[in-house]
């Protein structure tokens, strides 16, 4: 693709459209749907988006720009929106403790340093094993964000 500028904003829209269908694809209900396809829509119309998660039981959604995310909760009605520079990424291997009661075995953490009331804490936990390999590639994402110059 070229560096022209309608070929630059098509790639923004359609970034910005693959999101909002990933979310669509939940079935969720149909204010926060509307609330998607709406209001954070406006907000991201002319941003480029890297990649994106989405939580698929509570619909609450992570937006990697260049230098920053965005974090979406329709369930809270909130658009929160954190630099690179306060966002941390904390890992933890469970597999090899011998403790029976603990179901944890893998834990990715996302989080960022800011007031609590304004925190992020963006967790994917695995109590299988054959889960551990996709939060690995998850995890491998944040780190290349976290680290892109």
């Amino acid at each position: 693709m070229s560096d022209n500028p309608m070929n630059t904003a098509e790639s923004v829209q359609l970034k910005v459209q693959e999101f909002l269908d990933e979310v669509t694809s939940l079935g969720l209900s149909d204010r926060f749907n509307d609330w998607y396809q709406v209001d954070v829509s406006a907000m991201l119309k002319d941003c480029k988006i890297l990649n994106h998660e989405v939580d698929p039981i509570s619909g609450d959604a992570l937006v990697f720009l260049k230098s920053s995310l965005l974090f979406c909760s329709p369930e809270l009605g909130v658009m929160r929106h954190y630099p690179r520079s306060l966002v941390h990424c904390f890992v933890e291997d469970k597999r090899s403790n011998n403790d029976a009661d603990e179901e944890l075995l893998f834990r990715g953490e996302l989080f960022s340093v800011t007031p609590e009331s304004e925190q992020l804490c963006w967790v994917r936990d695995c109590t299988n094993d054959h889960e551990i390999p996709s939060t690995q590639s998850f995890i491998s994402g944040w780190m290349k964000w976290l680290n892109q110059e």
